[in-house]
């Protein structure tokens, strides 16, 4: 259940990079002012998950589940009906991405891992999967039905499917979860444990949003930028489809790998993969170049998100879950709005996306260089 609502909630919000170019048509504007109701989108859920994620400890997961699956719906059915953008930001900012979105990233994620403490990474690599299911299959559907019924009957059709389906999928949380025995680690009540995780969590949360900044620069104008390399609009859209599809591998095997080789040592390797990934597809020209630089960026992406999550949830008690998550959360949502706009209008003034990718290879670089320093700076606690 938790892969069928992260999958539809993500798609909702996906909608508007796989979009871009028909709506840029229709409103006859710039890549980069319909990017901007993504950010709209990323913003909305930054602050509704850092809400959302206080009530879930108080209230738990199924009202708020029910309360953003209905949220879902009518954001999609307001944004097909739109007659002007600023209609969209706030059918994507409030009801899809705050409401819809921000309930469905990390405040499930969190509700997640209260049901789990020996197969506690895993059980969040699958939450997490959702986007990679998700990003496999709707892509070119919306694309092709873009073409086929026009985007505003498909967002009507899709919005009216998603939203009785995670109304469905939200019985699944009506049970409370089983009462959690902590275990031992850096959230045990030593002061120097305490001390370290406090001291972390900032820098995980610069580090995440670095990584989440590069990827959206990418994830929310790939499809754009297959059409302007030459690919028929659902070949584009199949780009995001490979870059969040083969994020299902990476996202299943990292808590495997994670327990083998460490989780930082697994979460720095993958923060590299996605910045040499993201340099790759700045320099890419031709069909498989390009292919092959999407799919290493989501192998990279697939890796870093539950692998953020996983630590924060190491670091802190399990009454603090879904705080802390969403708190990590909304960093990396605010950076991926700035990340969606930034890259549009950086290929708006300079004709082309190989500078918007370059900087965003730099982006993911620093994140990688800043989950080098943390490692360091826990292992002498």
């Amino acid at each position: 259940m938790t892969l069928v609502i992260a999958s539809l909630s993500f798609g909702a919000v996906t909608s508007i990079p796989v979009l871009l170019k028909p709506l840029a048509r229709h409103w006859e504007t710039g890549a980069s002012t319909v990017a901007l109701v993504h950010t709209s989108a990323m913003f909305g859920a930054a602050i509704g998950s850092l809400l959302l994620g206080r009530m879930l400890d108080r209230f738990g997961f199924f009202r708020i589940a029910m309360l953003a699956a209905i949220s879902t719906g009518l954001g999609l059915l307001l944004a097909a009906s739109a007659q002007n953008l600023l209609t969209l930001h706030l059918a994507y900012g409030v009801l899809i991405g705050g409401i819809g979105q921000g309930a469905f990233f990390s405040p499930l994620t969190a509700a997640v891992s209260q049901w789990f403490d020996k197969h506690r990474a895993l059980a969040i690599a699958i939450a997490a999967s959702g986007q990679s299911v998700g990003g496999l299959a709707l892509p070119p559907l919306m694309r092709w039905g873009a073409d086929v019924l026009g985007w505003r009957a498909t967002l009507v059709t899709y919005g009216i499917v998603a939203g009785l389906a995670l109304m469905a999928c939200a019985f699944a949380f009506r049970r409370a979860p089983p009462p959690h025995v902590p275990l031992p680690g850096l959230s045990g009540t030593g002061k120097a444990g305490l001390s370290a995780a406090r001291d972390g969590f900032l820098m995980l949360g610069l580090c995440m949003a670095l990584s989440n900044h590069a990827s959206f620069m990418v994830i929310a104008h790939l499809t754009a930028f297959g059409e302007e390399q030459g690919f028929a609009p659902a070949a584009a859209a199949a780009l995001v489809s490979a870059m969040l599809g083969v994020t299902l591998v990476s996202r299943l095997s990292v808590g495997q790998l994670s327990h083998r080789w460490g989780r930082y040592r697994v979460l720095l390797a993958m923060s590299m993969l996605l910045a040499f990934g993201m340099a790759w597809l700045a320099m890419a020209r031709g069909t498989f170049a390009i292919t092959l630089g999407a799919v290493l960026i989501g192998l990279g992406l697939g890796g870093y998100v539950p692998g953020y999550a996983i630590l924060v949830r190491e670091l802190f008690p399990a009454a603090q879950a879904g705080r802390r998550i969403a708190e990590i959360f909304f960093f990396a949502f605010v950076a991926a709005g700035i990340g969606s706009w930034s890259s549009g209008w950086l290929r708006d003034l300079t004709g082309g996306y190989a500078i918007p990718f370059g900087v965003a290879a730099c982006s993911a670089g620093l994140g990688a260089v800043g989950l080098l320093r943390l490692r360091q700076r826990l292992r002498s606690v």
